[in-house]
């Protein structure tokens, strides 16, 4: 298998850190690509441009992060990326809220990267909200998984994905600031093996 990524994408790394966690990683050949190259070699496989993008050994290729993050769970997987039974849909609606917190980052990051003549201040006072929103629910989810940070299934690691693209892409905002349950368990999980293997950088 082939996965195409970039060091700064924080979905590539979700993929990349849920390949750690459920130990096939070493079955995995990391390809780093560009994303705005005409001539990338991405593009023939994924139209979009966009990582992460999983090439199988039989060719089947797999975009979005959390379908391929299924593939490698349900086909490949040693350790389990989400629970089973009723804790599930537990799970999942963490996994849905974590996703849109991750989106929210995202697109506040794009909208202040615009010439500061072209930023469109409704658009960045909405994705500000959003986020910081998500921020608050997520620090009262927290306060209940004291103690059991070692409890780190897909939803966690989109959580986590999305305050290291956070913390990376917008330093000069404190995040932390009145959320203690939630950065403690960002300390606790950034110290994680796979979080610190697959850290962003430049």
């Amino acid at each position: 298998m082939k996965l195409y990524y970039t060091t700064t994408s924080p979905f590539a790394r979700k993929v990349r850190v849920a390949a750690i966690e459920a130990g096939i990683d070493d079955r995995i050949e990391l390809v780093v690509t560009t994303v705005r190259d005409p001539e990338s070699a991405l593009l023939p496989l994924s139209p979009a441009g966009r990582v992460p993008v999983l090439r199988t050994a039989d060719g089947v290729v797999l975009s979005e992060a959390t379908y391929i993050c299924s593939y490698l769970a349900d086909v490949h997987g040693r350790k389990p990326l989400m629970p089973t039974g009723d804790k599930r849909w537990r799970a999942l609606e963490v996994e849905g809220q974590a996703c849109g917190l991750l989106d929210g980052v995202v697109t506040w990051v794009r909208a202040l990267r615009a010439p500061e003549e072209l930023r469109n201040p409704k658009a960045i006072a909405l994705e500000d909200a959003r986020v910081n929103r998500c921020l608050d629910a997520f620090d009262r989810r927290a306060g209940a998984w004291e103690g059991s940070h070692a409890v780190f299934h897909l939803p966690q690691i989109t959580l986590g994905c999305a305050l290291g693209a956070l913390s990376f892409r917008l330093p000069d905002v404190d995040w932390r600031a009145g959320r203690p349950a939630l950065s403690d368990w960002w300390d606790r999980i950034s110290e994680r093996p796979s979080m610190k293997q697959t850290a962003p950088f430049e």
